[in-house]
């Protein structure tokens, strides 16, 4: 494989390297995407300057949907973000953790000294994160949930719910766009090329 220089990671730069992407996805300048060969970017997705994403083992980001400044999105799962999202400003998708109960936590000591735990990560069509939300390995947002900020979700959250604080907890249920609106969204296309 031919040696990547770091510019050609960020921005619209990195389009060409990614295993899928759709019409009119806009990537700023300042943001990076590391083993983009693993991202699917579907139409109409924006992610802007600061936002770093590690795309190993998968990365998705649904038509429509927008990664805010500063955001971090890493930890070698998959991490598969839906339809019409907004991840907020300043927030982290953490796909792996350190274990720390009997290990150290520095995966720059001897193999044997050190765990790392993984999970998967869900946030489903609809689903809005507020700036500063820290999202758990192995959590499911469910459609249309809405995070406040600076929530901490370390559990599934229900569709259509409102959830604040750390942990994250249920305040409410979020109101359903309405018939029209629906029927607006329902005839165009959402679907992604499955791979």
């Amino acid at each position: 494989m031919k040696d990547i220089a770091y510019s050609d990671l960020m921005g619209e730069h990195v389009l060409d390297k990614v295993k899928y992407y759709g019409k009119n996805v806009k990537i700023w300048s300042l943001a990076k995407i590391i083993n983009p060969e693993f991202a699917v970017l579907g139409d109409e997705c924006r992610i802007l300057d600061f936002a770093f994403i590690d795309a190993k083992e998968s990365f998705v980001l649904g038509k429509y949907s927008i990664i805010c400044w500063h955001c971090v999105i890493e930890g070698h799962a998959h991490i598969t973000i839906g339809n019409r999202c907004f991840i907020g400003p300043g927030s982290k998708l953490l796909g792996s953790t350190y274990e720390f109960n009997g290990y150290y936590t520095n995966e720059h000591l001897p193999e044997e000294t050190h765990a790392t735990k993984y999970g998967d990560i869900i946030i489903s069509d609809d689903a809005y994160l507020g700036a500063n939300c820290v999202v758990m390995p192995g959590v499911t947002i469910g459609k249309g949930a809405v995070v406040g900020s600076n929530a901490f979700v370390n559990k599934d959250l229900e569709p259509w719910g409102i959830y604040v604080g750390a942990p994250a907890r249920k305040v409410g249920e979020r109101e359903k766009p309405t018939a029209e609106r629906r029927e607006i969204i329902e005839k165009m296309d959402w679907t992604l090329p499955q791979y």
